[in-house]
């Protein structure tokens, strides 16, 4: 599939797949509701915008739909528990909006950004959970993903487009700007790019972790696989932020200015993700499997 539409292109993870997409030979229609080089701008809310913008194009072969309404600096968990109604509004009558529009263009596949967030406390299941674990999400954001999870699927049947969720954790990298769950990971990253003095306190749980570049990666892996399922989960690395934020130190070799304070509180209280059905059927493993890896590449463009 050559010719591939990006919702949310100018976002932090859709920057990612945009870039993974050009570096593979693919030609990319980058949408977006901000202005900037090479973006379309288009309201997924809209279909007569979304009409417009497929028929002033070739072919579209397939979809990667990452958009999702976010609210400032505060991410999107924080951002659709503010506005909840601008949540669903985007989230989900847009997830719907996009799979009926690629229906009336012909485009065979859409895969979307969706959320480990669809899970509940992690005390309700076992230690890792595959894809046919229940969905018993917390948050407005969670829900929003959970209800675009359970109308995929009915969607995919009464339309003849294949609508594949992709699972992702937490996604972090250089270039994130917004911080919500992850906000004292943003500040450590922007503290080593810029040599401020910060503080940071670094929760000792366990966490489930992607690069954005391996989340990018995952994404691409799936446009061109023959029956993909209706979702999988995708992973890089497991543990801590402790961890991470120890590794970003060591990466930088000038610890002197930033102070982490392990602390006992703060991990997700979701479970952990086995994603395994995911790396069966396409391959893929992570270029960063491990908290040291993945910092040394949050330091790469500083």
């Amino acid at each position: 599939m050559n010719h591939v539409l990006v919702t949310g292109a100018g976002g932090f993870l859709g920057t990612g797949v945009w870039d993974a997409l050009v570096a593979a030979g693919r030609q990319v229609t980058a949408l977006d509701t901000r202005e900037a080089p090479g973006v379309t701008v288009a309201n997924i809310s809209d279909p007569d915008q979304l009409d417009r913008v497929f028929s002033s194009r070739p072919q579209i072969d397939a979809i990667l739909h990452l958009a999702a309404a976010g609210v400032g600096s505060q991410g999107l968990v924080a951002g659709a528990e503010a506005n909840t109604s601008a949540a669903v509004h985007i989230n989900v009558e847009g997830f719907v909006h996009i799979i009926e529009a690629a229906a009336r263009h012909g485009v065979r596949r859409v895969l979307w950004s969706s959320s480990t967030t669809i899970y509940g406390p992690a005390e309700g299941y076992g230690e890792e959970v595959n894809e046919s674990a229940p969905l018993r999400p917390t948050t407005a954001y969670g829900a929003t993903k959970a209800a675009c999870e359970h109308l995929g699927p009915i969607l995919a049947r009464r339309l003849s487009v294949e609508v594949v969720a992709v699972r992702l954790p937490m996604v972090y990298g250089s270039g994130r700007w917004y911080g919500g769950s992850q906000a004292p990971l943003v500040s450590l990253i922007n503290a080593l790019h810029t040599g401020e003095e910060v503080e940071i306190e670094g929760w000792e749980g366990p966490a489930d972790w992607i690069h954005v570049w391996d989340a990018a990666s995952a994404i691409l892996a799936l446009i061109d696989i023959p029956t993909p399922r209706p979702a999988y989960h995708v992973l890089g690395h497991r543990g801590s932020f402790a961890e991470l934020a120890d590794e970003l130190l060591h990466a930088a070799q000038d610890p002197t200015r930033i102070k982490i304070h392990h602390v006992p509180e703060g991990a997700p209280n979701i479970p952990a993700i086995d994603d395994a059905l995911f790396r069966r059927a396409t391959g893929w493993s992570p270029s960063f499997p491990d908290a040291s890896s993945g910092a040394a590449a949050c330091l790469q463009r500083i």
